[in-house]
């Protein structure tokens, strides 16, 4: 990896914070293919000729464009002491529990549980380990019955708890294992001469599997280059001692139950329940840069924490808008290295600038700079806490769901088990894994990697609506008889057969954009959650038989038969709700189905019984 770009302007940092060293390292990273303008063949001339097929003439000659390889996410962490990659976690736990019956009428349970999680990370090269622990962990439960006439047929119930996630390995070994990342990387793709429109230049040449490979050196770097791209690039790391905040708990659920059951003739019972379940804390990763700032010089150190709107964990960058397009030396003279001197390109530049803000269309939005203090006079962006929060919104998750069940014991040869259930799931943050950009990353999602900003890069992020699997309307009835040895028994005698059916409402469908700064599909709700309306109901209806062939005193042969999706509803599950592929790119299979409920299938089965 270079530490300097073709003419050595704007040296990337030998070091990052902690001492671990960046320059030279080895770069594990993704690279897209980017045209650096479609109107204007002057920018970036270090970037190599590309023909975009049918594309208009901007001075290039038909179709050509100059491009570049944009390094949308690269890692380049050692592996570890001698190569190994090693690490793990310790849980411990203990519950207590008392049942107090005070009359036949009232009865309590009262529990109290205690966890703690450690999480050791990777040795590294050093060999020293970087480890965690969780603890102060403890979850109240609580159970509440009262029956109005004592004789077990009517109760009315309140149950409260409080629940504790348990993290995975997945934090240990990307956050606590020295990974760092480094994207917005600009390299100029391998190129050979060639003429354009009869000017000789270099062009950009495919390799053996028909796409393009970056030359990753300093002669090749073209951000902030002359004649190269004027993007900054981003530097993540974690705090090489410990990423986690100190006083960090597990984040937890806290849940309310109250309902109503009544036992009624015929063996029937109905019952009716409300449930609230609401995320009451959380464990994410995050960095106080916002999308736009990104872009800039600024390090994006992350920190693991609870995150919420009042985590103060770093130095905010104090940020000035601007118009593009403004010279140097009448930006914002508080984005100066000393703000009391006139603006020098040398002895006293802007340090973090981003005279060009893009969205996730690729449309300039705006231009900003960065002070290189910032109210407490740390460097900004420093893991040092100023006092302020950090811009981050509270995470909200919430679950309501009002349930009837109808429901009869088996007697007089049949049974009946069902249950509808009405719900609403809206909140801003998923849990620990994530439907929209396809994220299995527990504890450190890419959900608050960055502030919201100046010019509202996230869309609708932070915005609370309805979460991608809130399905209003779940109805299932599960029936079953079975054949005695009278009636029409005598020829069925055994005979159990089983109908049931399952109806589900749809799901929101949403618009969902690239992210600015990663450029992963997916990731920005645009127009706020469930834009586009909801998937179809699905209604399924599954049929079981089975019957037994008694074959001597003690053995029975039973023959089994399972249908499901009986009359093959072909009701889309899921269309593509990604608006775009990457950073500009629009996805021409939008709104296209990517996934459909199973279609008629059945299950012949045989179980011998001794």
């Amino acid at each position: 990896m270079p530490s300097n770009n073709a003419t050595g302007n704007n040296p990337l940092p030998a070091t990052l914070p902690g001492g671990q060293a960046f320059a030279g390292q080895d770069l594990n990273a993704q690279f897209s293919l980017r045209i650096a303008s479609n109107t204007d063949p002057t920018v970036c001339t270090l970037c190599p000729v590309w023909n975009v097929a049918g594309a208009s003439d901007i001075g290039l000659g038909a179709g050509n464009r100059r491009v570049y390889l944009l390094a949308t996410r690269g890692e380049f962490g050692a592996a570890g002491k001698n190569g190994v990659f090693d690490t793990f976690s310790r849980y411990h736990a203990a519950y207590a529990q008392d049942t107090w019956r005070f009359n036949k009428h009232l009865t309590a349970i009262v529990g109290l549980r205690t966890e703690q999680e450690r999480i050791v990370g990777n040795p590294g090269v050093t060999g020293k380990r970087v480890a965690y622990s969780f603890t102060d962990q403890w979850a109240p439960r609580l159970g509440v019955t009262f029956d109005p006439q004592g004789k077990g047929k009517t109760k009315v119930f309140y149950n409260f708890g409080r629940y504790f996630e348990f993290l995975p390995l997945d934090l240990a070994e990307r956050s606590l294992s020295t990974e760092q990342d480094f994207y917005n990387g600009r390299y100029a793709p391998i190129s050979s001469p060639c003429t354009v429109n009869g000017v000789s230049t270099i062009c950009a040449t495919k390799n053996q599997y028909g796409t393009v490979s970056p030359i990753i050196d300093n002669a090749h770097f073209l951000n902030r280059a002359t004649n190269g791209t004027g993007t900054g690039v981003t530097i993540s790391a974690q705090d090489p001692s410990s990423p986690i905040l100190a006083g960090t708990k597990l984040g937890f659920a806290q849940e309310h139950v109250i309902g109503f059951e009544q036992q009624l003739p015929h063996d029937f019972v109905i019952s009716f329940r409300y449930l609230d379940r609401r995320l009451k804390r959380i464990v994410e990763d995050a960095a106080v840069v916002s999308p736009e700032g990104a872009f800039t010089d600024l390090n994006q150190v992350y920190f693991i924490g609870n995150v919420n709107a009042k985590v103060d964990a770093a130095t905010n960058p104090i940020g000035f808008k601007y118009t593009p397009g403004t010279a140097d030396a009448s930006k914002p003279a508080s984005c100066r290295v000393n703000s009391a001197l006139p603006f020098n390109a040398t002895t006293n530049p802007i340090l973090y600038d981003n005279s060009d803000v893009t969205d996730s269309n690729g449309t300039t939005v705006g231009a900003i700079c960065y002070a290189p203090l910032g109210k407490n006079g740390q460097p900004a962006g420093a893991s040092i806490a100023d006092g302020v929060p950090d811009g981050f919104p509270d995470p909200i998750h919430i679950y309501k769901a009002f349930t009837i069940e109808v429901n009869k014991r088996f007697s007089n040869n049949w049974q009946l088990l069902s249950n509808w259930n009405i719900a609403s799931l809206r909140g801003n943050f998923e849990g620990h894994f994530r439907n929209d950009n396809g994220q299995t990353d527990p504890g450190i999602s890419s959900l608050f990697d960055f502030t919201g900003g100046d010019f509202n890069l996230l869309g609708d992020q932070f915005a609370a609506g309805p979460l991608n699997s809130d399905r209003r309307h779940v109805v299932n009835i599960y029936g079953s008889y079975n054949f005695s040895n009278d009636g029409w028994g005598k020829k069925l005698h055994g005979l159990t057969i089983s109908p049931a059916l399952h109806i589900e409402s749809g799901v929101p469908i949403s618009e969902l954009l690239a992210h600015p700064v990663y450029a992963n599909a997916g990731e920005i709700p645009s127009g706020g959650r469930g834009k586009l309306g909801r998937t179809d109901t699905y209604t399924r209806f599954d049929f079981h038989i089975d019957y037994p062939w008694k074959t001597s005193e003690r053995t029975t042969l039973k023959f089994i038969a399972d249908f499901f999706n009986v009359f093959n509803s072909t009701t889309i599950r899921l269309p593509d709700q990604n608006r775009q592929t990457t950073v500009g790119v629009n996805n021409v299979d939008f709104g296209k189905p990517v996934s459909f409920y199973t279609p008629f299938n059945l299950r012949l089965g045989a179980r011998f019984e001794f």
